[in-house]
């Protein structure tokens, strides 16, 4: 740590919570101010701009009150965990009240509030207080106690406060830019592959033939096995709705076969599986095949017809052979020509996922980068050549 630097408790060179009463001493009961519900406070949004108002009288209730460059933090679960922070910025008559689960921060001068802002929005400021939050699952809050005791290093020199927000800000949008355009990237890659798939199907040639899914085969449930009877280091993964659920020493599909979620958020997904698993009665296998399928692009041809949205809609979405008997399957006859579509699929598909882990790895680094960096503004190391 530099010798122009100090450290102090978060309680100490901040107004944790400031008491209500400020704010109303302030104000007359006619006076407008601005309302900022948990749901409006972004994550990670430095600076937002509260949009809705209401007359101080008509405020009432558990509201946390707060002023112009006080800094906000969710304290509960998920809220806290996601990095819902922001500074308060052109609040109507200088005002603002929200939601009782925010903490409060109002600088009493020593560091200035995008300073402070910076570093509670670290990554381990959250993840030390997950690990001591309290309260009822889905709604614990991180202690005042701990948020009071926390210790922040910064330098005497506001002005030097001043130049590491600066730098930081500049990191962070070079950041962002270059997160832009690798999600961008990522997502071309996806729309390739799905665009070669859908155009060879869009273009049947000679020697095709178009039949109803009812038509060509039926649909089969798994087998039920509870989460009890799985075991952790079983031999063979236990397929259910949404994909692998659990490990299982016993299985009831080997070999090659295409299997589709029955139930869940993700049913309707179709994967051709080689190996020995354990279908449960959340997934489908394909049965009683009247035409000759190659499997591996029976699964390609089904994903493509994207079946989850013949899915019942309800507290846990469902599909069912009577819901997909209708589908329309346009597919080669001869398995010739079935297996060399699955050649060309399975070379793009090969190369977009090494697209996409390149990207994904990207992304990950730039995550780590911005960490490494706001760990640096916190100990002294940022200089004007980082």
């Amino acid at each position: 740590m530099k010798t122009n630097w100090q450290i102090k408790k978060l309680g100490e060179v901040c107004e944790i919570k400031p008491p209500k009463k400020e704010a109303r001493d302030r104000l007359n009961d006619d006076d407008i101010v601005s309302f900022v519900p948990m749901e409006d406070l972004g994550i990670l949004t430095k600076n937002f701009i509260a949009t809705k108002e209401r007359p101080l009288k008509e405020v009432s209730g558990s509201y946390t009150y707060f002023s112009d460059n006080d800094v906000l933090l969710a304290k509960i679960t998920p809220c806290f965990e996601n990095g819902k922070i922001g500074i308060a910025r052109n609040l109507k008559n200088g005002i603002g009240f929200g939601s009782s689960e925010y903490i409060i921060f109002r600088s009493r001068g020593e560091v200035i509030p995008d300073y402070l802002y910076y570093y509670l929005a670290r990554d381990q400021f959250r993840q030390d207080g997950k690990k001591v939050m309290t309260g009822a699952v889905g709604h614990k809050r991180v202690p005042k106690d701990f948020v009071e005791n926390q210790k922040i290093p910064y330098p005497n020199s506001l002005p030097e406060q001043q130049r590491i927000v600066a730098i930081l800000e500049e990191a962070f949008a070079a950041i962002a830019t270059a997160k832009e355009k690798t999600e961008k990237n990522l997502q071309n890659a996806r729309e390739l592959f799905a665009s070669y798939l859908q155009s060879v199907f869009a273009n049947p040639g000679d020697g095709w033939e178009e039949k109803t899914l009812g038509e060509c085969f039926k649909l089969k449930s798994g087998d039920n096995i509870t989460s009890k009877m799985m075991i952790e280091n079983g031999k063979y993964p236990v397929y259910g709705g949404n994909g692998i659920a659990g490990m299982y020493n016993k299985f009831n599909l080997s070999g090659s076969n295409v299997i589709v979620g029955r139930v869940g958020a993700l049913c309707g997904n179709v994967r051709h599986i080689e190996e020995a698993i354990w279908l449960t009665d959340n997934g489908f296998k394909i049965t009683d095949c009247k035409y000759d399928f190659d499997n591996a692009f029976l699964a390609y041809l089904l994903n493509l017809k994207n079946l989850r949205n013949y899915a019942r809609q309800a507290a846990q979405p469902v599909i069912s052979n009577s819901s997909l008997e209708e589908v329309l399957l346009q597919f080669p006859k001869s398995l010739k020509d079935q297996k060399s579509i699955v050649t060309k699929l399975d070379a793009l598909s090969a190369e977009t996922k090494k697209l996409e882990a390149i990207y994904r790895q990207k992304l990950a680094d730039l995550d780590e980068l911005k960490k490494s960096v706001l760990q640096k503004a916190f100990t002294g190391q940022l200089t004007m050549e980082n």
